[in-house]
């Protein structure tokens, strides 16, 4: 029995050493797979030109130091300001995938706006409650980097860019500080979230011709309407989600594209894991945002442009829905404006289909924008 029991040890504790051997050469190999596609993403994006930049940089905006990514082979080309969905929502690190397409005629500034990101851990001692991070501050803080980038890459105006949340900050802005503003561009513009009713009562008709049980989704609904809090309506996009799936939305693979960037940094992933461990807190820690944001309707700002404004949507797009920003567009006047959809694409077409988006977007800057 002694020397049966000794065999069975020797046995188990081979299959647990080649056990160990297997797993061991497996994080190996996803290292090295993770280490080569780094590198290869670094190469590809290098910026190398004489005039050019491209550089991580700490700007003090409304009294408080935050994060700029900016990059472009040509300082003298126009200035885009590329402003982040969310709120809280910073993507400096994974829009390389689509601004790499961009920055041989533009310099593209990505920012970490305030309570978010970098920016956040920055400031972390000074602001832990992000208590200063509200929208109107964020006027505040998007006009001191305005004036900080003309003054720098020796400019009269910038090109607005706003994704999703985004468009609320830049459509403010460009409305209230047209002299600085050379144009605008909404990318899936936000126009007031009375659209999660338009798009409930989409997926409801999609899921009874589908024969599904909706008595979740309908249980949802009401929740939502009985509470318009952040997390009901979280809850119901939950539910509605799988009847508004995009034909190119596997396109987005922003982890991925995240753990191949060159430009990812420790506070980027610490702001990640913020965003995965707690909804509850994370929407705690902006409270001040995503209480503006629940109750905003971007047609309060006003209807009249005097900067040239451009909308982008995909195709598919039922986070801000295309009808919406559609009946926004014929409302609102201005110099001259235009409005593109990207087939097959949701709510990230700059992910989704990065060449159709960057193209369309060119376009749509060569024919709005008298370039300075």
């Amino acid at each position: 029995m002694l020397k049966k029991a000794r065999s069975f040890n020797s046995r188990f504790l081979k299959v647990v050493k080649w056990i160990g051997v297997v797993v061991v050469g497996l994080i190996m190999a996803l290292i090295m797979v993770i280490g080569i596609a780094r590198i290869s993403t670094y190469t590809s994006n290098r910026i190398n030109t004489a005039n050019g930049v491209d550089e991580g940089v700490y700007v003090t905006l409304g009294g408080q130091e935050q994060y700029l990514l900016i990059r472009g082979k040509d300082i003298d080309n126009p200035v885009i300001i590329w402003l982040h969905g969310g709120p809280a929502g910073p993507d400096a690190y994974t829009n390389y995938v689509f601004q790499q397409q961009l920055i041989d005629s533009y310099t593209v500034v990505n920012w970490d706006q305030r309570g978010c990101g970098r920016t956040y851990f920055r400031n972390i001692d000074r602001d832990p409650n992000n208590e200063t991070a509200t929208f109107e501050q964020t006027q505040i803080d998007l006009d001191d980097l305005v004036n900080y980038l003309c003054e720098r890459f020796k400019k009269d105006k910038v090109i607005i860019i706003g994704h999703s949340y985004g468009t609320a900050v830049g459509s403010q802005y460009a409305i209230t500080h047209p002299d600085q503003v050379a144009a605008y561009i909404g990318v899936g513009q936000l126009v007031s979230f009375d659209s999660e009713v338009y798009s409930y009562e989409d997926a409801l008709q999609k899921a009874i011709a589908s024969g599904d049980d909706t008595s979740a989704m309908e249980f949802a609904y009401q929740e939502f309407l009985d509470d318009k809090t952040l997390m009901n309506m979280l809850k119901l996009r939950g539910q509605v989600s799988e009847y508004h799936i995009s034909e190119k939305s596997d396109n987005n693979n922003t982890p991925w594209f995240a753990i191949k960037s060159p430009y990812i940094g420790i506070d980027d992933i610490r702001w990640f894991l913020k965003q995965v461990e707690s909804t509850e807190d994370f929407i705690s820690l902006n409270k001040n945002l995503f209480d503006y944001i629940m109750g905003i309707d971007v047609r309060e700002y006003g209807m009249n442009y005097q900067v040239p404004v451009g909308f982008i949507s995909g195709s598919d797009d039922w986070t801000t829905p295309v009808k919406y920003t559609s009946d926004y567009y014929d409302l609102i006047t201005a110099p001259e404006k235009q409005m593109q959809l990207i087939d097959g694409c949701g709510h990230y077409p700059q992910y989704e289909d990065p060449e159709s988006f960057c193209e369309t977007l060119e376009t749509m800057l060569n024919s709005l924008v008298e370039y300075y």
